[in-house]
């Protein structure tokens, strides 16, 4: 089975580079053209070379979505994008709305989190991450700040302190007590009361492994996932934080080497969304793409129930070890009933910066993704019949493709936005050459799902 999904990879590295522009599959000896989905796709800025982004992507009531990117070793850019006029604007560089540009410091080059709307506003905390030299000492970080957009203006104010220095990998909003969880890069569980603009730290709930998304279900409490397959819980009503004994994840794959041990985020979920209609959250783990369901009220901790492998399809019958991880782009669309969800093809997440198949590359596999992008492909499952739908890669009017996304929303018409990474041609936009070979720059794409689907040529 390796070989033939060595093999099957391989077709990528005899097509023109850098596009990739055939992929074979072969199911039941049926050899069969993953095809292509046309995509709309827009450019975030020429000016701001934003490289990364992680989850900051909320669309509001104001038919606006607002986006937080990130640049290693730079910073956090804010942008809105108008549905209806299809129009990109800034809003804030992070560095300069805290007086951090110039100054040789640690600066807020990051945003991880789910944005959450309130009150006409949309909250979200910040994130350093080793944005600074490492000649420059760490301790120039000033730390890590809440933020809020005002939907009407596009103006972004600088709320309090998070702390002196972790910033933010997870945010929930309880709208009802007007509290906002956050989870700290150092593990630590805290709570910013929106009114009193105060932030509590409610102690440690993991360890460096942190997951990316929290749930909170309608009664208010809280949910997070930390290795290995395990879920700890903040009950609001008793005020305490629980680790679930009885409860596992469906994990395959458990960390057993120490090759980046603490960038090894399999065995936990990637994403995590609440669905108001079946009362159950549905995540992704982050080793495996293992669509699941989280009851949180069946007793006497919940009960979690696997649903479908959402991996690119050449990979579901073969070696787990060899499934690229998990990413961040999902998205609950309310009007057909169906989760949307983005893996990718080839590689590792995190642009191709991580590796965690250390012992492929040292024998040269192809499947550790570094011949090839990680080009994006979609792939649906329908939450009222349980199938999955192929939909397909995702490629540009313009014949580019996306190469790897890392967050995604519904619009209240059903249409599926997203942003990532996308093969950039026009040199004004690139931002750098993904695994040294393949300029990207990022962007928003969308997807219609009542599309027509056309093979790749």
């Amino acid at each position: 089975m390796k070989k033939r999904l060595i093999r099957h990879l391989s077709i990528f590295l005899l097509a023109a580079l850098p596009v990739l522009q055939l992929v074979a599959q072969e199911e039941n000896n049926n050899r069969s053209i993953l095809r292509s989905v046309p995509i709309e796709h827009y450019n975030f800025s020429k000016k701001d070379k934003d490289a990364h982004i992680w989850s900051a992507m909320y669309i509001a009531t104001n038919n606006k979505i607002y986006i937080g990117l990130c640049t290693h070793g730079d910073a956090a850019n804010v942008y809105e994008f108008d549905i209806e006029s299809r129009t990109m604007k800034s809003l804030a560089n992070l560095t300069i709305l805290l007086d951090e540009r110039g100054k040789g410091i640690w600066t807020n080059g990051k945003i991880h989190v789910r944005l959450q709307e309130l009150d006409g506003y949309v909250y979200f905390g910040s994130f350093c991450e080793d944005n600074g030299p490492p000649a420059i000492d760490a301790g120039s970080y000033r730390g890590p700040f809440w933020f809020r957009i005002n939907m009407e203006t596009g103006e972004v104010e600088t709320l309090s302190i998070i702390n002196s220095f972790w910033g933010l990998l997870g945010q929930v909003m309880d709208k009802e007590r007007r509290i906002i969880y956050g989870l700290t890069e150092h593990g630590h569980l805290c709570r910013y009361f929106i009114d009193e603009d105060y932030t509590e730290d409610m102690g440690r709930v993991d360890n460096w492994d942190i997951c990316r998304t929290l749930l909170m279900d309608d009664a208010g409490n809280v949910y997070g996932s930390y290795p290995p397959a395990r879920i700890w819980k903040y009950d609001v009503e008793k005020d305490r934080i629980f680790n679930l004994e009885h409860l596992r994840l469906p994990a395959t794959l458990d960390s057993r080497t120490m090759a980046n041990p603490m960038l090894d985020r399999r065995a936990q979920w990637r994403y995590i969304e609440w669905d108001p209609v079946d009362r159950v959250g549905y995540g992704i783990i982050g080793g495996n793409n293992m669509l699941f369901a989280y009851d949180v009220d069946k007793k006497p901790e919940g009960e979690v129930r696997p649903l479908a492998l959402m991996c690119a399809p050449m990979y579901r019958d073969g070696n787990p070890f060899d499934i690229p991880h998990a990413t961040l782009a999902m998205t609950i669309n309310q009007i057909n009933r169906k989760i949307y969800y983005i893996p990718v093809i080839s590689g590792d997440f995190d642009y191709g910066i991580v590796n965690l198949n250390i012992e492929s590359d040292r024998q040269g596999s192809h499947t550790s993704g570094r011949e090839m992008p990680p080009l994006s492909y979609m792939v649906s499952y329908d939450l009222e019949t349980g199938e999955r739908e192929e939909i397909g890669m995702l490629k540009t009017p313009d014949g580019r493709y996306a190469f790897g996304m890392g967050a995604a929303e519904t619009d209240k018409e059903g249409r599926i936005w997203f942003v990532g990474a996308f093969e950039e041609p026009d040199p004004d936009y690139v931002v750098m050459k993904m695994r040294g070979k393949f300029p990207y720059s990022l962007g928003l794409g969308c997807y219609e799902p009542d599309q027509i689907f056309t093979n790749i040529k």
